[in-house]
């Protein structure tokens, strides 16, 4: 029995497919490779499963974190997973669009699942589904605001925009789009259908530089992705997240950590780095307990697995439910507001 982790070489029907991939798929499934690393556990000596095709795995025993966007896209959906696969479910996102919950349910995975909670989910609102078909959800957010914090800031930093939507390139300054590097992007163009292995490793390895660059280069990221925002946030790397589409329940990851401004809002273009080293050790120490736990009930070892305690265990679960929920309610950003106007009429009305 070994240890894995995803990886994705989409196998979309290329008459619907426009071939580009999304970096964020990746840039999530490096995050949950940092996190094996940290329990001695180096990435040459990981099992590699295709995200899509993890109900048809059929090699040796698994345990797999499941972290990442999980929905019907083309008609893809992994609804389930094989019986070679211990699923650990953090960062979980069950997207809404393409009936993709509707899948889930139809197929009974939401009794299936009941047999590994608690489920991590990236998002409160994957939360609320779970909740609602009586599986014992919680939010843990995503490991890629775990990435390390960059040790120096480069001398002659650049700033880069990257993937903003139409509306929120108008609101750009002209100073800023004058002097801006425009070179990345997460949107990668497949050279090749179908997909293959060495592609795929391809694809990775943009996203393994992307983050480098960010890291060595950047000394402000401007964009429309949240999985741009994020990993440059736990780098220490300023950043200003802009989208019309803020209500978006995929967004509400981003509660509390930086504001989620829409083109119209008045927004701070010199903004500073936060600190979130707070909620990353949260977010890291409830990951290694899941995966600890999850190991050591199936037989596998590490040397740095560590024994935890009852009230160790409580310990984590509860300093991780503080931290995000304090985050995620504190004042002064106008999706902040709106929830804490939500939050107050939910206790009026009860």
């Amino acid at each position: 029995m070994r240890y894995g982790r995803l990886k994705e070489i989409y196998r979309y029907n290329c008459s619907e497919w426009d071939m580009y991939g999304n970096i964020g798929d990746c840039i999530q499934n490096l995050a949950v490779e940092n996190i094996y690393t940290l329990l001695g556990i180096k990435p040459d000596e990981l099992v590699q499963i295709n995200r899509d095709e993890i109900s048809q795995y059929s090699g040796e025993k698994v345990l797999l974190p499941m972290q990442g966007w999980f929905g019907n896209l083309y008609g893809v959906f992994p609804a389930g997973w094989s019986e070679s696969i211990i699923p650990v479910f953090l960062g979980y996102h069950l997207n809404t669009a393409s009936n993709g919950r509707e899948i889930f349910l139809q197929k009974g995975i939401d009794k299936l699942i009941k047999d590994y909670e608690p489920v991590g989910c990236r998002d409160y609102n994957t939360v609320k589904f779970f909740k609602n078909t009586d599986v014992n959800a919680y939010f843990s957010g995503c490991l890629t605001l775990t990435f390390p914090e960059r040790k120096t800031e480069p001398e002659n930093g650049k700033v880069f925009l990257v993937d903003l939507t139409p509306a929120a390139k108008e609101v750009i300054p002209e100073n800023i789009k004058m002097t801006a590097d425009y070179s990345i992007t997460h949107r990668y163009k497949f050279k090749n259908y179908p997909i293959n292995d060495e592609e795929g490793i391809e694809f990775e390895n943009c996203a393994r530089s992307i983050l480098k660059r960010y890291r060595d280069e950047a000394k402000l990221v401007i964009t429309s992705r949240i999985h741009c925002a994020m990993p440059c946030a736990a780098m220490g790397i300023p950043v200003i997240f802009i989208n019309e589409d803020i209500d978006n329940p995929r967004f509400d990851v981003l509660d509390g950590i930086i504001p989620c401004y829409t083109p119209g809002d008045k927004i701070n273009w010199e903004p500073l780095s936060v600190d979130i080293s707070d909620l990353k050790s949260a977010i890291i120490s409830n990951a290694l307990m899941r995966i600890t736990l999850t190991a050591r009930k199936y037989g596998i070892q590490t040397e740095k697995m560590y024994n935890y305690s009852a009230g160790e265990i409580k310990r984590i679960e509860n300093n991780l439910k503080n931290i995000t929920f304090r985050k995620r309610f504190i004042p002064g950003m106008k999706r902040k507001k709106r929830l804490i106007f939500k939050l107050f009429r939910f206790y009026i009305n009860q």
